[in-house]
Parts: C-alpha cells; structure tokens; sequence
C-alpha cells in the first residue's frame, strides 16, 4: 500500500508538470503578404505559469516588411504582451487574443532590445498587424496607441503624431460622424497630455 502511494504521488507530480509545460500555438489565419511575410503562421510558445501572461517562444519568428526588413523574434525569448498599453486593451483586445498576435510578438522583442529607433519598432508593429490581415482602422488605433503611450529612447523622444496623421490613419474622410466619436471617445485618454485636438468633421 505505502508503494502504491508513492506511485501515485509520482504520477500525479509528473501529470501536474506536464500539464504547467503546455505548449500553446499562436496563430494567425488570414494574413496578407502584400505588407509582409513571416516565417511561420502558427507560433509555438510556453505560458510560464507564473501568476502572469508571460510565454516563453519555443521557435524563431522572423517577419520581413514590405520593404524587406528582417524582423526576428529567437526561440527562447520571454514575452507578455505589455507594450500594448492596458488601459486601450478593453477597446483593442488582448495581446494574445486576436489575429495580431505574432504582431504583438514581434514588437515585444524589438522593444525589448531596443536596437532600432523607437519610431521603426512601433511602424514594423503596425506592419506586422496589416500582414496579419488586422482590419486597417484597428492596426491604426493599436498603432497611434503604441506610438504615443509605450516608452521610448534614443532621438526625438518628444515627437507626438499630428492630428493630420492621426485623422488619416483613422479614415476620418471614410467614417460617418458616430464612428468618429466612438474613435474620439477611443483616444481621449491616450491623448489627453498632448496638445492634440480630434475634431468631428461636420455632415
């Protein structure tokens, strides 16, 4: 009886082990090359299990942008999602729960090394969203998010994007006027320590 015991303590710490190292596979369904590629389309990872969203990358994924930058997020890097502001997250979506996932993985990285310009890593994001087929309004908003919230460094640390940049990247010509307002209503607290003012254009 007391073997038996032990076998099944053993069994249960090996199930439980096994059950912590879950592999979980982030994918991307409907990409559109026409803004990049990647390497692989379903990115295999490792959740830490640690209390938070952290997961460990259990291969390379290389993007190549439209002008045929490198992009490369190595196997083993440890990532969570964190450059994408929390507070756009309940309009956004989670880092890890929409069709730019591996977007998100490959802005964590090169945020992380910081060895481009904070400018270039935050553009490779919006282009890694749009070759993930990300609609073109939501790559927009996670963009002017990352471009105006995320920490930076390096030069031109003080740069904002103007109101003519944000307007056109939320389509303000294509939209209605509600749309806009929920856009407005969207980025009033992403952008309300910057001299920037939305205005709804008139019907």
């Amino acid at each position: 009886m007391k073997h038996l015991k032990l076998f099944f303590l053993i069994f249960s710490l090996f199930f439980t082990s096994v059950a912590y190292a879950k592999v979980v596979t982030l994918s991307v369904t409907h990409p559109n090359a026409k803004y990049g590629i990647f390497s692989t389309y379903d990115l295999k990872v490792e959740p830490l299990n640690d209390g938070t969203r952290r997961v460990k990358l259990l291969e390379d994924l290389i993007f190549i942008d439209s002008k045929g930058k490198k992009w490369t997020a190595k196997k083993g890097h440890v990532v969570d999602g964190a450059t994408i502001p929390e507070f756009f997250q309940g309009f956004i979506g989670t880092p890890y729960g929409g069709q730019y996932v591996l977007a998100s993985v490959i802005h964590d990285v090169a945020y992380d090394e910081k060895k481009e310009s904070w400018q270039d890593v935050h553009q490779a994001f919006y282009d890694a969203m749009l070759a993930s087929g990300v609609e073109a309004k939501k790559a927009s908003l996670m963009y002017i998010a990352v471009y105006e919230a995320s920490e930076r460094w390096g030069k031109n640390q003080n740069e904002h994007l103007s109101q003519e940049k944000i307007l056109n990247l939320v389509g303000a010509n294509e939209v209605n006027q509600k749309d806009l307002e929920q856009i407005t209503h969207s980025l009033v607290n992403l952008l309300q320590n910057i001299n920037i003012q939305i205005k709804t254009p008139k019907q």
